[in-house]
């Protein structure tokens, strides 16, 4: 496969990239930088601002059998400041496709936002409706784009992000609900969006990522 990167140089995008170049497919990276991005003859990187640089972006889609989107917020709880800007990539990145004849696309989003709102708890709808409501109003309204559309979209909601390696015991579910574990490595959200583009899975559709059962032994690779 051909596969359209956006936020390759993210904790999940990198993951991505080098999952995809693992399996064999073609990917496009494009990033604000091209540092840290592994050499690879299978890999064209393309530098550029996703939300800003409809162009640019128009330009890259074209070609490609799949577009991951791994980009994400400046966490601006955690003192960082920046923008939203997953909604409007998502807006770009749609234009582009439709002209371009791509129809898949597979975005994760934080639990809690769009239509997870209704089966999260209500610590977390407090939390994203008010203390980070900013970010979870962007998650929300890239959804919205990605649902009308009219592509082939799948969203992923993901919980608590962690740095461990990838395993074998994380779960996709169909069913909106509190997983069971919120705590899921980026390695593993990375391995559900690739199969996702790769597969065609949940297509039209959103999935709930849940992270190994609690105390469940994993056997890293």
């Amino acid at each position: 496969m051909r596969l359209f990167v956006a936020g390759a140089n993210g904790g999940i995008g990198r993951q991505v990239v080098y999952r995809a170049l693992l399996n064999g497919h073609h990917v496009t990276a494009f990033v604000r930088r091209a540092d840290g991005l592994p050499p690879d003859p299978r890999l064209t990187v393309v530098t550029g601002a996703v939300a800003d640089e409809p162009e640019t972006v128009r330009k890259a889609v074209p070609g490609h059998d799949a577009v991951i989107c791994a980009l994400g917020n400046p966490l601006w709880l955690r003192g960082r400041r920046g923008p939203a800007i997953v909604a409007a990539a998502a807006t770009l990145l749609v234009d582009a496709m439709r002209e371009g004849g791509v129809e898949r696309i597979v975005m994760p989003l934080a639990w809690g936002a769009g239509e997870s709102v209704h089966a999260a708890s209500a610590p977390v709808r407090a939390a994203t409706r008010v203390f980070i409501r900013r970010d979870y109003r962007d998650f929300d309204a890239a959804e919205q784009i990605l649902e009308t559309s009219g592509l082939n979209w799948t969203v992923a909601y993901f919980g608590a992000l962690t740095d461990e390696p990838p395993g074998a015991h994380w779960s996709a579910s169909g069913e909106l609900r509190t997983p069971p574990n919120l705590a899921i490595s980026r390695a593993d959200v990375a391995q559900f969006l690739l199969a996702a583009a790769e597969h065609g899975a949940f297509a039209r559709g959103r999935a709930v990522l849940s992270g190994p059962p609690h105390g469940k032994k994993e056997v890293r690779r």
